[in-house]
């Protein structure tokens, strides 16, 4: 049978993803591809954000500049006392300026809380004694096998505490954003997420209106875009979703994408997923092929071998 107008929704990682995949569509089916929704994980947020003004209310907000951003993060670590981790002995104040906004963009697109980041510090902390990096792991002059590295621990127990101190920071960032009037790229899809958790109502909307789910690049996903794909289809045991990713290929990871999520898909759809491995390449000479497939033969953790 034929699918509902928009009973189907196709997401990709950017702009160039939507339109090449839109042509491919029109190429296999004709006028009718442009009844099939393709979008960003942003754009698809920003539709049910306009669709759905009344939940949102962010009509007055706009975009955050650079230099705005520089602004609200520099007038954060002026605020600190000087006996703050981040300020501690430093006659510069910003020392951390650009560690901090790496720190809130990465907590933004991986959708972390500030307690989830403490909680991972404290744990790396109390594995300190046992991290054999931290260890002497044979005899020199001043120390024996066994022994910690006293230096690397007392600058990873520093490192820990300013990673702590700067995701207190966060809920002052946002409301510093707010308060300016601004909203970053990756706000989007934060709303959407909060929304959906609260307003049970609205995210039903959207789980029935889109029956199935595709998912080009999914090894470039990153948590907060994982999440929000994780609330359209948990309303059904056995969703129907359909993915498109390489565990060889993550080109995103510098930026926060996590393979991580497509091994979690594997392992939580297990019983019921269907995997098709696509073992011929197209694009490149038979030398890049060998060559890449003796990297990639190093790989350990892959979702087509577990």
């Amino acid at each position: 049978g034929t699918l509902e107008p928009g009973a189907s929704f196709s997401f990709t990682f950017t702009d160039a993803g939507v339109n090449a995949m839109r042509a491919r569509l029109l190429s296999m089916i004709g006028p009718d591809a442009y009844r099939v929704p393709i979008s960003t994980f942003h754009g698809f947020c920003n539709r049910v954000i306009q669709e759905n003004m009344e939940y949102f209310g962010h009509g007055n907000l706009e975009p955050v500049s650079d230099l705005e951003r520089i602004e609200i993060v520099r007038d954060l670590l002026t605020a600190l006392p000087p006996e703050h981790p981040l300020r501690e002995g430093r006659k510069n104040a910003f020392a951390y300026e650009n560690h901090l906004r790496d720190l809130f963009a990465t907590m933004k697109k991986e959708d972390w809380t500030p307690g989830l980041v403490i909680k991972h510090a404290d744990v790396f902390l109390k594995d300190l004694p046992d991290n054999p990096a931290y260890i002497y792991q044979r005899n020199t002059k001043t120390a024996q096998k066994g022994d910690p590295k006293t230096a690397l621990v007392e600058e990873a127990i520093a490192r820990m505490t300013r990673l702590k101190t700067a995701a207190d920071l966060y809920p002052k960032y946002i409301h510093a954003m707010e308060r300016a009037g601004r909203y970053e790229y990756e706000d989007m899809i934060l709303w959407v997420l909060r929304a959906f958790k609260k307003h049970e109502a609205l995210l039903r909307t959207y789980q029935e209106r889109y029956l199935y789910v595709q998912v080009d690049e999914f090894q470039d996903t990153n948590g907060a875009q994982y999440h929000l794909l994780r609330q359209l289809i948990e309303f059904w045991d056995v969703p129907n979703a359909f993915i498109v990713g390489d565990d060889d290929q993550s080109i995103y990871e510098f930026q926060g994408a996590r393979l991580d999520n497509l091994r979690d898909f594997h392992d939580r759809y297990r019983a019921d997923l269907e995997t098709v491995v696509l073992s011929e390449n197209y694009r490149s000479a038979q030398n890049i092929l060998d060559t890449a497939a003796e990297v990639i033969g190093q790989n350990t953790i892959r979702a087509v071998h577990q």
